[in-house]
């Protein structure tokens, strides 16, 4: 009878601490919102968001693109604008509005322009095609992702998941010096970009316009060519605008004379390459996927367009990329960053193939994505 009544009396506190759980699971803040031009920080849970006002609530289809394609989804939430400007009052004309994700995944700050935009339809989403939203596979807690429309045909960074805070920060707006009148640039025309190489097409004109690239004459292009290391070294430097000094001899395989020396100086002193541990710098040497797209990682990082630390946060374990496992270590944040800002999506598909070598096309599209269309 007694070992009866402890059967009991445990169940009871187990079933008390789990209902306890439940609740307080229940009662989390889902989102944080702070931040310039907003007085207090407002603390959202799921039943908050559920509970704000019908002109609040957005139900809509939303389109977004991955690796796979591009693909739909039936968003249930709330809209990030009227949580900004109704429920919080907020009055700023220039900023950024950053999200903090609870994995710790690195998400590019939004204009506030873009998020208070009619049009895009920022929306705290918290269900998505008639279910619950369960990223972390936790049933047990509540989460939000950030739909917004997209911007742009093909673009990708349009949906962002874990959000856990949102954070207003103003910038100063900056007044524009007159634009100088820039002489006319004849288009470049190459007989040889054929559909394959579509692609690139834009890409090629605009950086041979620039001078950065050049054709192979007889007003060819050759787009399926391979690409080498000494010819990726001059059109980094070009594209980052690098002085270019006296060659100094600092590898047994590039002499002076040679019409690349200049160009790998300029890019190995200021550390997009580095030579092997023989000595040499292997020049004519093809260079090859994952190689390019860590040149390229450190020129943005160099260019001031990205800082290094947020490029550490871009992880392979993230990536869509089916053969993400076979990325070298070295490689993997740069292919990962700029898999995110979308500068593969007209190389690569589902596979990235790091060791393959990269032909003139691809070389142009790369380092256009990653450094010039900014």
């Amino acid at each position: 009878m007694k070992k009866n009544r402890l059967r009991v009396i445990t169940l009871v506190l187990v079933v008390a601490m789990a209902l306890g759980q439940l609740a307080f699971a229940q009662d989390m803040n889902v989102v944080t919102i702070s931040g310039d031009g907003i007085e207090s920080p407002l603390s959202l849970t799921m039943e908050a968001l559920l509970a704000v006002p019908a002109e609040g609530q957005i139900e809509d289809e939303y389109i977004y693109n991955s690796r796979t394609g591009q693909k739909s989804a039936s968003v249930k939430g709330v809209s990030l604008k009227y949580v900004l400007v109704e429920m919080l009052g907020l009055e700023l004309e220039e900023g950024e509005v950053h999200f903090t994700a609870s994995d710790g995944y690195a998400i590019a700050p939004q204009p506030l322009s873009d998020v208070l935009s009619d049009e895009l339809m920022y929306v705290m989403a918290y269900e998505i095609d008639g279910e619950s939203i369960d990223n972390d596979n936790d049933p047990a807690t509540d989460e939000i992702v950030v739909y917004r429309k997209v911007k742009t045909e093909g673009e990708f960074g349009t949906v962002f998941k874990l959000v856990v805070e949102i954070e207003v920060k103003a910038t100063e707006a900056v007044e524009e010096e007159p634009a100088e009148e820039k002489p006319v640039v004849v288009p470049v025309n190459f007989t040889d970009i054929t559909d394959e190489f579509a692609f690139a097409s834009e890409a090629i004109a605009a950086m041979a316009q620039k001078g950065i690239i050049n054709g192979v004459g007889g007003g060819l292009y050759a787009p399926g060519r391979e690409f080498t290391r000494a010819e990726f070294a001059k059109i980094m430097v070009l594209s980052l605008g690098y002085d270019l000094g006296e060659y100094d001899g600092g590898f047994s395989d590039v002499a002076e004379s040679q019409w690349f020396a200049p160009y790998i100086k300029a890019a190995v002193d200021n550390g997009l390459f580095k030579g092997y541990t023989d000595g040499t710098f292997k020049p004519n040497q093809t260079i090859n996927r994952q190689e390019m797209a860590t040149v390229a990682g450190r020129g943005a990082i160099a260019a001031g367009l990205v800082e290094e630390a947020r490029v550490l946060k871009f992880v392979m374990s993230k990536s869509n990329y089916t053969d993400k496992d076979e990325i070298a270590d070295w490689a993997g944040n740069y292919v990962a960053w700029l898999e995110a800002q979308g500068v593969f999506a007209d190389v690569s598909g589902e596979v990235f193939q790091p060791t393959k070598v990269v032909n003139r096309a691809e070389a142009a599209v790369i380092v256009y994505m990653a450094l010039l269309a900014q």
